[in-house]
């Protein structure tokens, strides 16, 4: 995988057999514009009457508006696309409690990078409850101490992945949500080793497809690289799925990234939130779309767009 000037953010999902999965990553940009405005609130605050046509500018504003008056949006499309697993990167402790409350459908995992507990940013898991069923979690860090709350040297930020081995009636899988840093080039190359070395192991001990890049692998921890050790942490590699995906079921935009800018002003606009797949096979890409964050009555959702894919998954020839 090449490796962006900007944040990476991926969803990585190991597979269930004999199963169409539809899977969502978003990063939802962190609550940078914190209040005291209540969910209730902000429902009770909403338009019930359908406006005329006269009465709306169309795509206005264009910038960053607060966590409370975009999250009805972003629940929203979650919940029309009805995804079986939904994996969201940047989102502090109120924006998942939100989320949870919005989507009582869904349970979730996960914990705030900068503590391992509540504080910072979290890569959670949400799970369909009624389908999915949750076996066990973790987390841990894309650092040289991944077992403990820790940040690479020159990284801007910590940075983690939840993983979240998950059943549904058809097998085990499992998924794992991460986020790499903006800042340093050497602490995404460590992630994606850290994540190939893990997802080789995930792939060995599931005998499941799995749903990171090709690039060598870095020294990582050497209590990691025991802990995790399998017969494929030289040949398993992650597999972008918009490349696996055949070229009339791919839609949306291209670019992941918008910055909050304005629609005609393109200059930040970037690939850089993906979904990937393990190189172990018994997966077949159905459909990818990424969507939209701007509606032209509404506000702008996130700076990120939301990527969805759904994976048709076969049984792994042995």
């Amino acid at each position: 995988m090449k490796y962006s000037s900007g944040i990476v953010a991926l969803c990585l999902i190991a597979s269930v057999l004999g199963s169409q999965i539809r899977f969502q990553s978003w990063n939802l940009r962190y609550d940078s514009k914190p209040d005291s405005i209540s969910v209730a609130e902000t429902i009770a605050s909403l338009n019930a009457t359908v406006p005329y046509d006269s009465e709306i500018t169309y795509y206005t504003p264009s910038s960053e508006v607060a966590w409370s008056s975009r999250r009805i949006g972003v629940a929203n499309e979650f919940a029309f696309n009805r995804p079986d697993v939904f994996c969201v990167q940047e989102a502090l402790k109120r924006q998942v409690y939100d989320l949870a409350e919005l989507l009582p459908d869904y349970a979730w995992v996960g914990v705030g990078r900068d503590d391992g507990k509540e504080a910072g940013e979290y890569e959670a898991i949400f799970y369909r409850k009624n389908s999915i069923k949750l076996i066990d979690w973790e987390t841990f860090w894309l650092s040289d101490t991944p077992f403990e709350p820790s940040k690479y040297p020159d990284a801007g930020s910590y940075r983690s992945a939840t993983v979240a081995h998950l059943g549904s009636k058809f097998n085990n899988f499992t998924a794992i949500c991460t986020h790499w840093d903006d800042r340093s080039d050497r602490q995404r190359q460590l992630a994606a080793s850290l994540l190939r070395y893990r997802g080789a192991y995930e792939a060995e001990t599931t005998n499941a497809p799995i749903i990171t890049g090709e690039q060598d692998m870095l020294s990582i921890n050497r209590t990691f690289e025991s802990q995790y050790k399998s017969q494929l942490s030289e040949t398993f590699v992650w597999k972008d799925v918009l490349k696996e995906t055949p070229v009339q079921n791919r839609m949306g935009h291209y670019a992941t990234f918008n910055g909050f800018y304005d629609i005609g002003n393109t200059q930040a606009f970037g690939r850089i939130d993906f979904v990937m797949a393990g190189s172990n096979g018994g997966w077949e890409m159905s459909r990818y779309k990424v969507g939209e964050v701007f509606y032209d009555h509404g506000v702008q959702l996130s700076d990120h767009r939301p990527c969805v894919a759904d994976v048709t998954i076969n049984k792994i020839k042995k």
